[in-house]
């Protein structure tokens, strides 16, 4: 299937109940109890994002104001829970979702992003002009992992 990202494509804030079919099917097939929330999902400050095709959300995006201790600087957010249906990988919609975060926090004067992006993720994060932190940690469950991040206001 061919789709133009610029013309399909549709990404807006949403609720975070709205990300739980995606996070379950893409990111924690291991779950079994139907718990698909992060405890930082009804956060002050924490934002969703989905991208929909036809009315269908295909894309998801969790943005939450946290600082990396590791990373020397303030006013920072990470990005959890991002997945995309696996029929519409590599086809520009996550790539549109994370554009989408990156403009947003920019206008809030957020200073830093920052993820922790399994290992097969690193070159969709690197494309979009991010760094790596050296450390691969394991998360018991889904894999390695490294922290990736991207200094939005300089």
């Amino acid at each position: 299937m061919k789709i133009d990202p610029k013309n399909n494509f549709k990404t807006k804030i949403i609720c975070n109940k709205l990300t739980y079919k995606i996070r379950k099917n893409v990111l924690w097939p291991h779950i079994k109890n139907n718990h698909y929330s992060l405890d930082v999902d009804n956060q002050k400050g924490t934002f969703h994002l989905g991208v929909f095709i036809n009315e269908k959300l295909i894309s998801i995006g969790t943005f939450v104001k946290e600082n990396n201790n590791t990373i020397n600087t303030k006013n920072q957010y990470r990005l959890r829970a991002m997945a995309t249906d696996t029929s519409y990988q590599k086809k520009g919609a996550g790539r549109l979702l994370l554009l989408k975060g990156i403009e947003i926090l920019k206008k809030k004067k957020v200073n830093l992003l920052w993820c922790s992006s399994r290992l097969h993720a690193i070159p969709f994060y690197t494309s979009l002009n991010m760094k790596s932190l050296d450390k691969i940690y394991h998360i018991e469950h889904i894999g390695p992992h490294k922290t990736m991040y991207l200094y939005l206001n300089k």
